[in-house]
């Protein structure tokens, strides 16, 4: 952090929209000697918010950085591209292809922080974490020594299946690649291939999908036990046929942007180390590397 502190002081940075993530973000580059202001982040007690402006265009006005909502929900402001100039960057999250479209076309630099490799490796542990709360929440059981399984091996379930495994509980992995499935075998679980699923279902206490396809359709949950519980956690619409699952009697939910309720500081934090790595890359700003200490000065 020390580069940071150093070589942005006297920078500012513009933040609207978003949740408690938001904030945090605000917070930590407060604290790194940013200037920060915001329009419509929600107020989190405790929790530095920066100058608030009443409107998305004086929040924006001057600042060198602009960060919008990680991930953005709905659609941005339709007034957002002609507020930006080329000389600010631009920073959210699942970016809408309209939005991207227009900036391209004015020669405004942005970054997609979900489609950065780094930050979502991290955010995915805030996920798992938030897959597990939501699981015993649900179930008010244990997962020691309980039976799971979570469909696909991908960003966000190799965090969730050891987190499982350091819970006690006996992790299969249902992977449709090969590839995927030595890497489970090589993290201590036990695989299936998706099409032996309809033969083992009705043992798995706990069922975790991080497939972004329907993979428990109407044919599938009835193989579902009664008692089990099943943790969706994969993008809009889900791998789950809800209402089957519901006709069923079968406990299923549909959980998304857990980081963001289980783990909005860690996140938010997230979304400013991400941002300071960034700017360094476009700036070459951190020859000692980015965990470095800048040497003292005499």
């Amino acid at each position: 952090m020390g580069v940071w502190y150093r070589m942005q002081e006297h920078r500012t940075a513009a933040f609207f929209g978003g949740d408690a993530r938001q904030a945090y973000a605000l917070r930590a580059f407060a604290q790194a000697g940013w200037a920060v202001r915001q329009f419509d982040v929600p107020a989190v007690p405790g929790v530095e918010q920066g100058e608030a402006f009443s409107s998305l265009r004086g929040a924006l006005d001057g600042a060198d950085v602009v960060l919008g909502p990680v991930p953005w929900k709905g659609s941005p402001p339709e007034e957002l591209p002609a507020l930006l100039a080329q000389r600010q960057v631009f920073f959210a999250g699942m970016v809408p292809q309209g939005l991207r479209e227009e900036l391209n076309r004015r020669g405004i630099p942005w970054y997609d922080l979900l489609e950065r490799e780094d930050f979502a490796v991290l955010n995915a542990i805030s996920t798992a974490e938030g897959a597990i709360a939501e699981d015993i929440t649900a179930d008010g059981g244990n997962i020691d020594l309980s039976s799971a399984i979570v469909l696909g091996y991908g960003r966000c379930a190799k965090p969730l299946a050891r987190k499982l495994q350091g819970l006690g509980a006996h992790v299969t992995v249902a992977a449709r690649r090969w590839e995927a499935a030595c890497a489970a075998i090589s993290d201590g679980c036990e695989v299936l291939d998706f099409r032996m699923m309809p033969c083992h279902l009705p043992r798995f206490a706990y069922i975790f999908n991080t497939v972004p396809a329907m993979v428990l359709d109407e044919s599938l949950l009835p193989g579902v036990s009664p008692d089990a519980v099943i943790i969706d956690i994969a993008t809009t619409p889900g791998g789950v046929d809800f209402q089957a699952a519901e006709a069923l009697g079968r406990t299923a939910l549909l959980c998304q942007s857990l980081p963001g309720k289980y783990a909005p500081r860690a996140t938010g934090e997230c979304v400013a180390q991400t941002v300071r790595i960034i700017l360094e890359e476009r700036e070459e700003e951190s020859p000692w590397g980015w965990n470095k200490c800048v040497p003292a000065s005499d």
